[in-house]
């Protein structure tokens, strides 16, 4: 179907997740009475806080850093029972379809790489809407980074999954 497609389809993904990844995806929540005003780029979330705007670069970035450093407290055996940060290393799985598509585009497209390619998506977008859901506000729908990420999700799941029911044998 899409035979001399992929790559260029494969190489819009990967730019399209990067320009993803520079939208906000959260907020870093702070406590600001209401009776201040906010300065931006703080934007008044609900009540008393207001909200830092974060990429998702900076989003992963600080999850992944606390997962870092939770792992190096468990191996010193240091650890003091911090799991929520052990379980932050899940926010990390939307990066996985970068790596199997950047795989994909470089590596011979076979039948078992596809397949992993499109459980990574799956995943990566079962993971993005559930931090989506997790806004505790109304101005989670301002974070279009997140919102893209999403509806690239879904884009590469249908493409990708219709590739493969076309051409099952993975050949290029």
């Amino acid at each position: 179907m899409m035979t001399g497609k992929r790559p260029i389809f494969r190489a819009g993904v990967l730019l399209f997740f990067m320009i993803a990844l520079l939208g906000p995806w959260m907020y870093d929540v702070i406590h600001v009475p209401v009776e201040y005003t906010r300065d931006k780029p703080f934007v008044r979330l609900e009540g008393d806080f207001c909200g830092l705007p974060l990429s998702g670069f900076q989003f992963f970035k600080w999850f992944t850093g606390g997962l870092l450093y939770s792992i190096v407290d468990l191996v010193k055996g240091t650890f003091t029972g911090r799991f929520r940060e052990l379980l932050a290393g899940l926010s990390c799985l939307p990066l996985i379809p970068f790596v199997t598509t950047l795989l994909l585009f470089w590596k011979r497209n076979t039948s078992r790489l596809r397949v992993i390619n499109l459980i990574a998506w799956i995943l990566a977008f079962i993971l993005t809407l559930t931090i989506f859901i997790l806004q505790k506000n109304e101005q989670g729908f301002q974070l279009w980074g997140l919102w893209f990420d999403i509806l690239l999700a879904v884009s590469a799941i249908v493409i990708e999954f219709l590739a493969a029911k076309n051409n099952p044998a993975g050949n290029v």
